[in-house]
């Protein structure tokens, strides 16, 4: 890792775009005014409410969810102490591409020690209709691309929320190995070209040789070199061949645990 101490002192709106600045650095500085743990979950975590205004609802305050990395359960095949960076990354990648589905995640000093914080997102909790099924089916083809560049080893279907504003993915922390790790509830995409405009997207990434330096050196802060290039890598071959990887049909599923 290139150090903690580094990516702490990471400027919060590092990289992000223009509308997602000022949560960001709401998220990184404004002070908290309430803290509940969040139960059921395998590592310690916390929903904030933060002096700051809710970017969608400015009536409401805004809510985060904070991973604190001492609360991060020991993993044999992630190193300890880094998960809370790994959300971090994916926010980061997810900016750079401007897909908008990774809601915004940034690093803070909280109240038990450094961790992620991401921006409570509202899932709509009324059962979904056919319409709103379908609605989604293109931003879950391109959260499915954003997994490849990620290596997430553990996209859940709890991990995708519908919300009055598109679909979110939560829970990015298992991402980034350095070597191939991929397991996802969108198995059944594998083999299938990725939709032009996520293809696109991937493309320009790779091809501008400004915007793909930028963003390797600002995952340099949160990951490890190995980390990086494996990253760079899955960049560079997606980019070629826009086509979701065939995974194993046990190994390349996520552990469901309810």
């Amino acid at each position: 890792m290139s150090g903690i101490e580094e990516a702490e002192g990471l400027a919060p709106d590092v990289g992000a775009s223009a509308a997602h600045a000022p949560v960001l650095r709401d998220l990184a500085t404004a002070a908290i005014q309430e803290s509940r743990r969040v139960v059921h979950s395998s590592n310690a975590v916390f929903w904030l409410e933060l002096a700051a205004a809710d970017p969608f609802d400015a009536t409401r305050p805004l809510r985060a969810i904070y991973k604190p990395m001492r609360g991060e359960r020991p993993l044999w095949d992630f190193p300890d102490g880094t998960l809370h960076l790994r959300e971090a990354a994916a926010h980061v990648v997810d900016a750079a591409l401007g897909f908008d589905i990774v809601p915004p995640t940034g690093l803070r000093n909280g109240p038990h020690g450094p961790g992620s914080v991401q921006l409570f997102v509202d899932a709509i909790e009324r059962e979904l209709t056919a319409a709103d099924q379908e609605s989604v089916q293109p931003a879950l083809r391109t959260v499915a691309a954003l997994d490849v560049l990620l290596n997430n080893a553990d996209r859940k279907g709890a991990h995708l929320l519908v919300t009055v504003q598109g679909l979110r993915a939560i829970d990015n922390a298992l991402s980034f190995l350095p070597y191939p790790r991929q397991r996802t509830v969108l198995i059944e995409l594998g083999g299938s070209r990725i939709p032009d405009d996520t293809a696109t997207a991937i493309t320009a990434l790779a091809g501008d040789g400004a915007r793909r330096h930028a963003l390797l050196a600002r995952l340099r802060m949160l990951l490890a070199d190995d980390e990086v290039i494996a990253f760079a890598a899955r960049l560079d071959h997606l980019a070629e061949h826009p086509v979701y990887p065939e995974l194993d049909p046990l190994d390349g599923r996520p552990f469901e645990m309810w």
